[in-house]
Parts: C-alpha cells; sequence; structure tokens
C-alpha cells in the first residue's frame, strides 16, 4: 500500500509548489497492489498524476544529490526514456555513461527547458532545489511550467526513485475490488 497526500497547488497560482514544513494536504489517497511501484502508480494515479511510460525525461539536480541521481536516470533510461538535463547535470551523466541531451537554463537563453515543456517535449520532471539564487529562479519556473502543463514532477531523488518504479509498474496495473482486499 501506498498512501500519497493531496496538494491543490493549481488553485493558488503563483505559489511554489517545492514541499515544506508549511504544506498542508486537503486530503490523501491509497493505492493497493503486490509490488511498491504498481502501488505508487496507482496512487499518482488517484492524486490525478498519471506517470508517462515514454518520453523525454528532464533532470536537474543540486551538486550534493549528482552522484545519487544516476540510478534514477539509468532506470528512466532502461525504461525507454530519452534524458534532458541542464549541463551540470548533463555532464555528471556523460561521465557515468547515460546518454543525455543538454539543455539551457531559463537564464541561459532561448531556447530552454521551460520552452520545451510548453512544447510538450517532456513527459517527466526530477528537479531537486538549488542552492544559487539564479537556479533558485529557474527551478520555480520549472515547477510552476510542470505544474500548469500537469507534468509529473519530483522534488527528491526518493520521490523520483519512486516516480521510475511507478513508471515500471504503471504496465502491470490491474484493479482490486476492495472487498476482495
Amino acid at each position: 500500500f501506498v498512501k500519497t497526500p493531496v496538494f491543490p497547488f493549481v488553485r493558488f497560482p503563483g505559489v511554489d509548489n517545492i514541499l515544506g514544513p508549511e504544506m498542508r494536504s486537503t486530503g490523501e489517497v491509497m493505492g493497493a497492489a503486490p509490488t511498491f511501484g504498481v502501488a505508487f502508480a496507482k496512487a499518482q494515479l488517484a492524486v490525478g498524476q498519471r506517470l508517462p511510460e515514454k518520453g523525454r525525461a528532464f533532470i536537474s539536480v543540486n551538486n550534493s544529490d549528482k552522484p545519487t541521481v544516476l540510478p534514477v536516470a539509468r532506470a528512466l533510461v532502461d525504461l525507454g526514456f530519452r534524458i534532458v538535463a541542464t549541463r551540470g547535470t548533463a555532464a555528471a551523466l556523460v561521465e557515468a555513461g547515460v546518454p543525455v541531451i543538454p539543455v539551457n537554463k531559463v537564464h541561459e537563453g532561448r531556447p530552454h527547458i521551460v520552452d520545451m515543456m510548453k512544447n510538450d517535449e517532456i513527459a517527466l520532471v526530477v528537479n531537486t532545489v538549488q542552492e544559487k539564487r539564479s537556479a533558485i529562479h529557474d527551478s520555480y519556473q520549472i515547477r510552476r511550467e510542470a505544474l500548469t502543463d500537469q507534468i509529473p514532477t519530483y522534488t527528491t531523488l526518493a520521490g523520483a526513485r519512486a516516480a521510475a518504479l511507478g513508471v515500471a509498474g504503471m504496465r502491470e496495473l490491474v484493479p482490486y475490488s476492495m472487498q476482495a482486499l
């Protein structure tokens, strides 16, 4: 079983959807399945977030997360995704042997990642909190655009790992009746 909170971010234009200690959910849902990935996928569906099964996954993580994002990137590639990343993250992924397409951050000029999102070229976003002021502003714009375009977005590596398992689980969805459980 996987329980997921429901956050009504779309009702609050301009609010950053990065989770913090003051966030309050408006409810929660649960996914049930024999594996974590399938249960996570079901919970995401229940909150109105369908995990993509293919496409481009955008990854941009802070420096401390670069070594630990590699398994997530590899898992997404193994699932058939193409990886798009900002230059720093792309360099770390290339060094580890993960194929990647580099893309500009917003402040680096057009075309940039938000342009790709607006053009429906990105199916999934992994974007951990950045340390630099310009990167914080870029991350906010990325998260807001993802929210507007309903692109599944994960702002922690734990969430990104769960999403990769959930994407694999989307291929194994089977409904259960509550009475049978």
